[in-house]
């Protein structure tokens, strides 16, 4: 797979390009989560091409081809002086920025025009599935951090940064139950990664209460038994063959990096949502992005419940015109926590109307 060089040799991302295409076409960057590589979204690939998509699926570090974390980075990762840690993960977003300018400029993606229509085509955007928010958001955050050139080839071409399905955690805000599988203490050891895929990839169906209001209050937060009962349909990882879960698989940085970046102080992350989405002066800084905050309506409480909660956040601040950034939240239809495996082709089009 292609690799990007940056900071002169010292950082490497490996991605998965489905190429380029003649004439007018949308570059959409996705990043994964926590514990999948990029190939989660590899069903995605084959129907690209025929929705005018360029896909870029990118490696996180730590993960396959992508440079790893130092020992020192990691160390201000995890540090105990918040402004140690901050710079730090700041520094994953900005080096985000980095690959988007640098794709522009080797890649030669289109720019950004309007259609007879009004509507938006070509150009690139960003797009972060779960935990990956937390890494990324200081893309955005920090946007004014990056190098002129960087931003002169971001300008004409950058149309959205696109949250999907992140939890509360990287948006800075409290979540709504303590529970999660990976940590939870009475389970052994053996048991926590299987009832931890079957916990984020059902479909739930959440109450006329909670969907109509949305206010995360009245989700509900009740773990799931294990396996998981019937839904709406299989939980998407129960249901995949065991090779295909190995082949997209890599569990190594979840005691690692990951477990840094899930532990983030919230104080940090929500800096990160301010600068992101509240300081006007960032937002003067390639404008022309907009954030778009993603959640399935079949989707965890935990993702469902962080997309309202940013949302009431930025209306409340939108009233007293306190925003520096367009926002919008959208819902998914039908979708749980892996529409791109699931159902790849309406995740692609969904992307295409959102971005």
């Amino acid at each position: 797979m292609p690799v990007a060089t940056l900071k002169d040799g010292s950082l490497c991302f490996e991605y998965e390009d489905s190429g380029r295409l003649s004439g007018l076409y949308t570059t959409i960057v996705m990043v994964h989560g926590t514990g999948f590589h990029a190939g989660i979204f590899g069903p995605m690939i084959p129907f690209a091409a025929a929705n005018r998509t360029r896909l870029i699926l990118l490696n996180r570090r730590d993960y396959p081809g992508t440079t790893p974390f130092s020992d020192t980075e990691l160390a201000s990762l995890g540090s105990s002086d918040l402004e140690t840690r901050a710079r730090a993960l700041a520094e994953q977003g900005v080096d985000v920025g980095l690959f988007l300018a640098w794709l522009v400029r080797e890649e030669k993606i289109p720019p950004v025009s309007v259609d007879l229509d009004g509507k938006p085509q070509g150009g690139i955007a960003l797009v972060a599935w779960s935990l990956a928010h937390t890494p990324l958001a200081g893309f955005l955050a920090h946007v004014d951090a990056l190098p002129a050139d960087a931003l002169r080839a971001l300008e004409p071409c950058l149309r959205a940064y696109c949250i999907f399905d992140a939890p509360h955690g990287s948006f800075g805000l409290p979540t709504l139950s303590k529970y999660h599988p990976l940590v939870e203490p009475t389970y052994p050891m053996e048991e926590r990664v299987p009832r931890f895929y079957s916990w984020v990839s059902t479909y739930y169906t959440h109450s006329d209460l909670a969907r109509r209001t949305r206010d995360p209050t009245v989700l509900d937060t009740t773990p799931l038994p294990y396996p998981a009962p019937p839904c709406v349909r299989p939980a998407t990882l129960d249901a995949i063959s065991p090779a295909s879960l190995e082949a997209v698989s890599w569990p190594g940085p979840i005691q690692g990096s990951e477990a840094l970046l899930h532990g983030m102080p919230l104080g940090l992350a929500f800096e990160q949502t301010r600068r992101m989405l509240l300081d006007k002066d960032v937002g003067r800084v390639l404008p022309r992005c907009k954030v778009a905050v993603i959640w399935g309506e079949n989707t965890l409480w935990e993702m469902a419940g962080a997309a309202w909660a940013v949302e009431r956040l930025y209306r409340e601040r939108e009233a007293s015109g306190q925003v520096g950034r367009v926002l919008e939240v959208v819902e998914m239809p039908g979708a749980n926590h892996f529409p791109h495996w699931d159902e790849p082709e309406a995740m692609i089009r969904f992307l295409i109307s959102v971005v």
